[in-house]
């Protein structure tokens, strides 16, 4: 094509444009901002955390190295307030390389029909927990992985991708009231307790340590420690306008005369935890 015909089929075309911008009817606008064009502000709860059980941290990162490929597992979720438990992960069909990984989705809906048919529908439910692995490649969310979360997320989606040395970075795809990600979400580990391995360490400090009332001017073994006592010393109220020097007690953290710890007297250790007075 010349360039003069073409320069014609472009100034056909934007005439008819033109044309047709006319004959549309003017869109009713959304409404008139009466608030500051200002950036949107976003706040989240500041206890607001993602945990792995034992269980599911054990699958997740035995899965992920296991191999030098992508791979990907979905997992259950419970809430408990601003905290979100994932507690099993179900390791599916799919397809891994390198740099990709693709879960069957046939294995997604035979996961989801199994879960119904064994009468584990809130199981079922709570499958809200997308997780890959980016092999020796650091924790990221690449084109492709924002692209999954969008597929897969319903009312909330958990991804989390992990990487070497335990690398792992955590976001929540929220649908809404309105589209929202909250990144860098911080994963906690939950460490299980040995009750019997608990117990012997406590019945090990008990034969141990002894109770013991510190001073610090007890402490003091020469002229120039007993010189910074000084320092140590409050003003303590004890009736009108009468003051008593008091001394700074290593064991409850307050100030009171020697042998007015509070701590010494039996049955009061409950009362005077809830008093913060006595606490610096």
């Amino acid at each position: 094509m010349q360039a003069q015909d073409k320069d014609k089929r472009i100034e056909k075309e934007s005439q008819k444009e033109l044309v047709q911008r006319i004959m549309m009817k003017p869109e009713w606008p959304a409404g008139i901002r009466f608030s500051k064009n200002e950036r949107i502000a976003v706040s989240v709860a500041k206890d607001l955390a993602v945990v792995l059980t034992h269980h599911a941290f054990s699958q997740l990162f035995g899965w992920a190295y296991s191999t030098n490929r992508e791979i990907s597992c979905l997992g259950t979720v419970s809430r408990v307030g601003d905290t979100f438990v994932i507690g099993e992960f179900y390791l599916l069909k799919q397809f891994g390389s390198a740099a990709a990984t693709e879960i069957d989705k046939t294995a997604i809906a035979s996961l989801l029909e199994k879960l119904l048919a064994k009468g584990k529908q809130e199981q079922a439910h709570s499958i809200k927990c997308w997780a890959h692995s980016h092999p020796g490649m650091g924790v990221f969310w690449s084109g492709t992985d924002d692209a999954t979360c969008k597929l897969l997320v319903n009312d909330y989606l958990i991804s989390i991708v992990v990487s070497d040395r335990f690398a792992i970075r955590c976001r929540i795809d929220i649908t809404a009231p309105v589209p929202l990600v909250i990144d860098h979400v911080p994963v906690l580990y939950e460490m299980p307790q040995d009750k019997q391995l608990a117990e012997k360490y406590a019945q090990e400090v008990k034969e141990a340590v002894s109770d013991r009332f510190f001073f610090f001017d007890e402490l003091d073994d020469n002229d120039d420690k007993k010189d910074k006592k000084s320092d140590q010393r409050a003003e303590k109220p004890k009736e009108d306008h009468e003051y008593v020097p008091a001394l700074y007690c290593g064991y409850c953290g307050g100030f009171h005369e020697e042998g007015d710890c509070p701590l010494d007297i039996e049955g009061n250790l409950a009362e005077v935890l809830e008093d913060n007075e006595f606490f610096i």
